[in-house]
Protein backbone atom coordinates (compact mmCIF):
# COMPACT_ATOMS: atom_id res chain seq x y z
CA UNK A 1 0.00 0.00 0.00
CA UNK A 2 1.54 3.29 -1.02
CA UNK A 3 1.40 6.47 1.02
CA UNK A 4 -1.37 8.07 -1.07
CA UNK A 5 -3.77 5.14 -0.70
CA UNK A 6 -2.93 4.83 2.98
CA UNK A 7 -3.78 8.50 3.53
CA UNK A 8 -7.04 8.14 1.53
CA UNK A 9 -7.99 5.10 3.61
CA UNK A 10 -7.33 7.03 6.83
CA UNK A 11 -9.38 10.05 5.71
CA UNK A 12 -12.23 7.77 4.54
CA UNK A 13 -12.15 5.95 7.87
CA UNK A 14 -12.21 9.20 9.85
CA UNK A 15 -15.21 10.46 7.84
CA UNK A 16 -17.03 7.13 8.21
CA UNK A 17 -16.36 6.84 11.93
CA UNK A 18 -17.46 10.45 12.52
CA UNK A 19 -20.80 9.73 10.83
CA UNK A 20 -21.18 6.54 12.83
CA UNK A 21 -20.40 8.34 16.10
CA UNK A 22 -23.07 10.97 15.34
CA UNK A 23 -25.58 8.23 14.53
CA UNK A 24 -24.84 6.39 17.78
CA UNK A 25 -25.06 9.63 19.78
CA UNK A 26 -28.43 10.47 18.21
CA UNK A 27 -29.65 6.96 19.02
CA UNK A 28 -28.59 7.32 22.65
CA UNK A 29 -30.31 10.71 22.91
CA UNK A 30 -33.53 9.30 21.42
CA UNK A 31 -33.46 6.36 23.84
CA UNK A 32 -32.88 8.63 26.87
CA UNK A 33 -35.77 10.88 25.80
CA UNK A 34 -38.06 7.86 25.29
CA UNK A 35 -37.07 6.46 28.68
CA UNK A 36 -37.76 9.80 30.37
CA UNK A 37 -41.14 10.18 28.66
CA UNK A 38 -42.20 6.64 29.51
CA UNK A 39 -41.19 7.09 33.15
CA UNK A 40 -43.07 10.38 33.28
CA UNK A 41 -46.16 8.75 31.76
CA UNK A 42 -46.09 6.06 34.46
CA UNK A 43 -46.78 8.80 37.02
CA UNK A 44 -50.33 9.24 35.68
CA UNK A 45 -52.87 6.53 36.55
CA UNK A 46 -54.62 6.54 33.15
CA UNK A 47 -51.35 6.16 31.29
CA UNK A 48 -50.08 3.57 33.78
CA UNK A 49 -53.19 1.46 33.22
CA UNK A 50 -52.63 1.65 29.47
CA UNK A 51 -48.86 0.94 29.63
CA UNK A 52 -48.65 -1.84 32.20
CA UNK A 53 -50.80 -4.60 33.57
CA UNK A 54 -49.01 -5.11 36.88
CA UNK A 55 -51.40 -2.85 38.81
CA UNK A 56 -54.20 -5.31 38.04
CA UNK A 57 -52.13 -8.12 39.57
CA UNK A 58 -51.44 -6.39 42.87
CA UNK A 59 -53.48 -7.16 45.96
CA UNK A 60 -54.19 -3.54 46.87
CA UNK A 61 -54.72 -1.14 43.94
CA UNK A 62 -52.47 1.91 43.91
CA UNK A 63 -54.32 5.24 44.06
CA UNK A 64 -52.22 8.34 44.10
CA UNK A 65 -53.68 11.37 45.87
CA UNK A 66 -51.84 14.64 45.65
CA UNK A 67 -51.75 16.60 48.87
Amino acid sequence: MDEKSKQKYQSDFVAWSSRLERLILRGIIVLVVLLSVSQLMLQFPAARHWLTSTDDSEGVPFHYHAR
